[in-house]
């Protein structure tokens, strides 16, 4: 049985812990009844850290996340029974999509879409991401706010929309488009790559490390020389993700020379 209060009391972040209680609680009452139980909308990096949590837990249940979608960086936890299956349709995960016309409007953006929704007193839990396109957004909802969403989301940032429901298995998903280019790095140290892949310099990617603004495979990293590997993928925060290819060799002067994917 999960010990919930040994479990908080390691937590200092006043919000985290608050987060965690409540995704606790849905495992605890999965245990207890022998039901599935889904929490509301999270980031990946919050997942990955009440996965670590629940991983020394010896737990009688199972759990998987989703978020409508591979790649989804916001997504839900499923706890359930270890005799059951779920499956991805299970989750209750809607797609609004919302259109609107380029010739009358400015591009709307990411914001705009979520400040929209945020707007008519919707919380931010209640939403996964926001996919933005050349004249319309997709957006993932829980099933419980989908229908209040569809009658009231008329406009976004003064433009006017219109909505509809999409179910997912009807829903073509666009693969997210990665800018391949070679760097050449002194070593695959951590700092060394963002450095090179941002165009920054070395200083400035290691405050950003100290800064806690640099993970990998969506895992917080605050060690500047932490070896970086194919396969590995590195977000900065606020400034973009890329993707770690292939280690090409070395040039003359023993410097690395990487392939990366920056997403665009």
């Amino acid at each position: 049985m999960i010990n919930k209060q040994k479990i908080l009391s390691n937590i200092k972040n006043k919000d985290d812990k608050l987060l965690f209680s409540k995704i606790l609680d849905k495992a605890i009452f999965c245990e207890k009844n022998y039901e599935a139980t889904f929490s509301d909308f999270m980031p990946m990096l919050k997942y990955l850290e009440i996965n670590n949590i629940l991983f020394t837990e010896r737990l009688d249940i199972k759990y998987m996340f989703f978020g409508g979608f591979d790649g989804a960086e916001r997504g839900v936890i499923c706890f359930f029974p270890e005799y059951e299956e779920v499956f991805e349709k299970d989750f209750p995960i809607s797609i609004l999509e919302i259109n609107y016309n380029e010739k009358y409007s400015k591009k709307l953006s990411h914001r705009d879409f979520l400040g929209a929704i945020l707007g008519l007193g919707i919380d931010r839990t209640k939403i996964g991401d926001i996919l933005v396109e050349d004249d319309k957004a997709i957006c993932f909802l829980l099933d419980d706010i989908l229908d209040y969403v569809l009658i009231n989301l008329e406009k976004v940032a003064s433009t006017k929309v219109k909505t509809k429901s999409i179910k997912i298995e009807d829903y073509s998903f666009k693969e997210q488009k990665i800018e391949e280019k070679n760097i050449i790095v002194s070593s695959n140290r951590l700092d060394a790559v963002i450095s090179s892949s941002f165009n920054i310099a070395r200083g400035k990617a290691l405050d950003f490390i100290k800064g806690e603004k640099v993970f990998i495979n969506f895992v917080l990293q605050n060690n500047a020389s932490k070896s970086v590997k194919e396969g590995d993928i590195i977000t900065l925060r606020g400034s973009g993700r890329f993707k770690v290819l292939e280690f090409m060799g070395q040039t003359k002067k023993d410097r690395l020379v990487i392939k990366i994917g920056k997403y665009v």
